[in-house]
């Protein structure tokens, strides 16, 4: 018999609908090819899911943190403006995000070592607004 190894299909509480795969070492597929077999998978009730990149798995179905595809999107997009914004990619690290409140949560002492008074307060209103756009679509 074949052993399978097991994904896990993360649903947006929010949303009522699959966001990402997470493959046995916890990386979050969020491709859309591997969302929608996930999709189809759950429509059909299949037992497995066939990955786009290789391997059949033993499905199961999670219901995410409420905002974590969200937050996940914001990382995503806040990578392609921390060069041009004078940041690094680092900084990212010491943000979370409140799935209770939705707002997003600075460690400032973190990031005060990394940016001085004036840039962590650009750093928060920039992300801040990049949140917000995030959390719109």
């Amino acid at each position: 018999m074949v052993e399978y190894r097991r994904v896990e299909f993360l649903i947006n509480p929010l949303k009522n609908r699959v966001w990402a795969v997470s493959m046995p070492d916890g990386e979050p597929l969020t491709d859309i090819m591997s969302v929608k077999r996930a999709s189809f998978c759950i429509e059909t009730k299949e037992q497995y899911w066939l990955n786009s990149f290789g391997g059949a798995y033993h499905l199961t179905i999670k219901e995410s943190q409420p905002y974590e595809e969200e937050f996940v999107k914001f990382k995503e997009q806040a990578q392609q403006y921390m060069c041009i914004s004078g940041y690094e990619t680092a900084h990212l690290e010491y943000i979370g995000v409140s799935p209770l409140s939705s707002e997003l949560i600075f460690d400032e002492e973190n990031l005060f070592k990394k940016l001085n008074k004036e840039r962590l307060e650009e750093f928060k209103r920039f992300m801040s607004e990049l949140w917000e756009y995030v959390k719109e679509e």
